[in-house]
C-alpha cells in the first residue's frame, strides 16, 4: 500500500512539473525589455538597408528588431553585409568563438578581433551571433504547442502539450522542457505520458558538444510510473549548415524506475543518439526535427529501448505554427511484465514560438 501512494505522488508530481514547465514559459513570454537603440545596419543583397538592433542570429535566421516594422526575420544567405558598434559574440560553423563589433569588408566577410589580431569570417561560415549587451530575457528562446483532438466512433478524447524555453549563449546553452499526452476512452480508462528534463550543452571547438541531462519520464504503456535518470555524454556536429544539422553523441546514463508492478530497479545504459534539423525560412517557415536515442543496458544485458520523436511545423502568421509530431518508443524488456513493448503516436497541434 505505501509503495502505491508513493507511485502516485512520484507520478502527479512529475505532471505538475511538465504543466509547471508551460507556466514559466508564458511567464518568459510576458517578460518586458528595456528598448535600446536602434544603430545596426543590415544591408541586403538587393540593396536594402535596414536600421535595426541585431537580436540574434542561429538557424539561418538573423533576427533584427526595427522601428516601423517592429522585430523580423532575415534570411541569413539574403544578407550582403552587417554592422554592429556593440560587442558580439560570433559562433562559426567550425564551432570557432570570437568576439567583438561587426563590420563587413566587400567579398572578404566578417572582421572580429581575437587574441592573435583581426580575424576574418566569412559571411556564409558564420553560424550564431549574440550581442553581449543582451539582458537575460533576450538570450530566451522557446517554443509551446498545444493540440486537442476527439474521435466520437471510438469515445476517445485527447489532449497533448509540449514547452521548452531555451537559455543561448554561442558557448554553451541551458533547456527546460515538458510535455504530456492525456488519452481518454468511455468506459474509463485513461492513458498517460508525461516527460520533464533539464539539459546544459556545452560548445567544445571543433563543431564537438558536451552534454548532461536531468529527466523524469512516466509512460504506464510501457510499464514504468516513473523513470529519473541522469545522462551524460559527448557529441559531435557531423554536418553543420545554414539549413541543416545532424549531431552524433554516446555517453552514459544512471535512472530509477518504478515500474506499474514490481520492485524499483536502477539501471546503468549506454547511450547512442542522433538529432537532425532542417529548417527554412522562406515563407512559409518550416522546421523539421527528427531524435533518436539507442539506449543499451549494462547491469540488465541484453535489454535495450528505442525512443524517436519527430516534429514538422509550418508558419500559419508570424510566430504561429502548425505542427505534427509523434513519437515511438520500444523497450525489449520492459519493467512490468506483461506490458506493451512499444508505443507510438502521432498528433497535430498549434504552436508558438520565441
Amino acid at each position: 500500500m505505501i509503495a502505491s501512494c508513493r507511485r502516485v505522488v512520484d507520478v502527479s508530481s512529475l505532471q505538475n512539473g511538465v504543466l509547471a514547465v508551460i507556466v514559466v514559459v508564458n511567464l518568459f513570454v510576458a517578460a518586458p525589455a528595456a528598448a535600446d537603440p536602434k544603430t545596426d545596419i543590415v544591408v541586403l543583397k538587393n540593396g536594402d538597408h535596414i536600421t535595426c538592433e541585431i537580436k540574434r542570429l542561429g538557424r539561418g535566421k538573423l533576427q533584427a528588431k526595427t522601428d516601423d516594422m517592429g522585430t523580423i526575420d532575415i534570411e541569413w544567405d539574403k544578407v550582403e553585409s552587417v554592422t554592429g558598434k556593440g560587442i558580439f559574440e560570433i559562433e562559426d560553423l567550425r564551432g570557432q568563438i570570437y568576439y567583438g563589433p561587426l563590420e563587413t569588408i566587400p567579398e572578404e566577410g566578417l572582421q572580429v578581433a581575437t587574441a592573435t589580431g583581426i580575424k576574418t569570417v566569412p559571411l556564409a561560415s558564420v553560424a550564431r551571433l549574440l550581442p553581449i549587451r543582451a539582458s537575460f530575457w533576450k538570450r530566451l528562446s522557446g517554443r509551446v504547442d498545444m493540440g486537442f483532438g476527439y474521435t466520437k466512433s471510438s469515445d476517445i478524447a485527447e489532449f497533448n502539450a509540449d514547452a521548452s524555453v531555451k537559455f543561448n549563449r554561442p558557448t554553451f546553452s541551458a533547456e527546460l522542457a515538458g510535455s504530456s499526452l492525456v488519452q481518454r476512452q468511455q468506459d474509463g480508462n485513461e492513458t498517460t505520458r508525461n516527460s520533464i528534463s533539464l539539459s546544459y550543452t556545452r560548445n567544445l571547438e571543433n563543431r564537438k558538444i558536451a552534454l548532461g541531462r536531468l529527466s523524469g519520464d512516466q509512460n504506464r504503456e510501457l510499464g514504468y510510473d516513473l523513470r529519473a535518470g541522469v545522462a551524460g555524454a559527448w557529441g559531435q556536429y557531423l554536418l553543420r549548415s545554414q539549413g541543416n544539422e545532424i549531431l552524433g553523441a554516446a555517453g552514459l546514463s544512471v535512472n530509477r524506475e518504478i515500474p506499474v508492478d514490481g520492485e524499483q530497479i536502477t539501471n546503468l545504459e549506454a547511450l547512442v543518439a542522433f538529432d537532425w534539423a532542417n529548417f527554412a525560412f522562406d515563407f512559409p517557415k518550416t522546421d523539421i526535427d527528427v531524435g533518436s536515442v539507442l539506449a543499451v543496458g549494462l547491469t540488465d544485458w541484453g535489454r535495450y529501448r528505442v525512443d524517436v520523436d519527430a516534429r514538422f511545423s509550418r508558419e500559419l502568421v508570424k510566430d504561429f505554427t502548425l505542427v505534427v509530431k509523434g513519437y515511438f518508443s520500444y523497450d525489449s524488456r520492459p519493467p512490468t511484465k506483461g506490458a506493451s513493448t512499444d508505443d507510438y503516436q502521432v498528433s497535430l497541434a498549434l504552436g508558438y514560438t520565441f
